[in-house]
């Protein structure tokens, strides 16, 4: 999807091929059209038939969350189980993380949720212009109460 949301940036209703997309994105043929499939159910894509068939978006790639993506093609996968793996687990029947992971899940799920694939794309965008994923930059700040030696660190990033 963030492929397809630079090529629309740089040109509305720009058209990719299967071919090109198997090789940027690193999947087997079958694995891309597995998930090309379930883009294209959930509304996201406008696929033409074939193996040389182009594949666009269907909708203004700022219109297309994160989140939404995840679904289309996990279903409800990891925000409907359990993270530790148990058949049974709810707030009547915690796991050992559940309190963390419900609390962890719904800010994970807002913050894909307020991102489009347009945001990943300009994102992208910008860490290959510079030379790949920006390094953290860390820098010494006093503690609030220093002791010999104490110190803390601020550590600001790409988001």
């Amino acid at each position: 999807m963030e492929r397809l949301a630079a090529s629309s940036a740089a040109r509305a209703g720009a058209t990719r091929s299967r071919a090109a997309l198997a090789e940027e994105t690193g999947l087997s043929f079958p694995a891309l059209e597995q998930v090309l499939h379930f883009l294209e159910i959930a509304g996201f894509l406008r696929a033409g038939r074939g193996t040389s068939g182009g594949v666009r978006l269907a909708r203004p790639a700022p219109r297309i969350s994160l989140l939404q993506v995840v679904r289309a093609i996990d279903g409800t996968g990891l925000w409907g189980r359990c993270i530790l793996g148990f058949e049974e687990c709810s707030d009547e029947i915690p796991c050992p993380a559940h309190p963390a992971w419900k609390t962890t899940r719904a800010v994970l799920e807002a913050h894909l949720d307020g991102q489009s694939i347009a945001d990943l794309a300009r994102t992208l965008k910008r860490r290959r212009l510079t030379g790949g994923p920006p390094r953290p930059q860390f820098a010494i700040v006093p503690a609030a109460r220093p002791s010999p030696g104490a110190v803390a660190l601020d550590v600001t990033g790409d988001r």
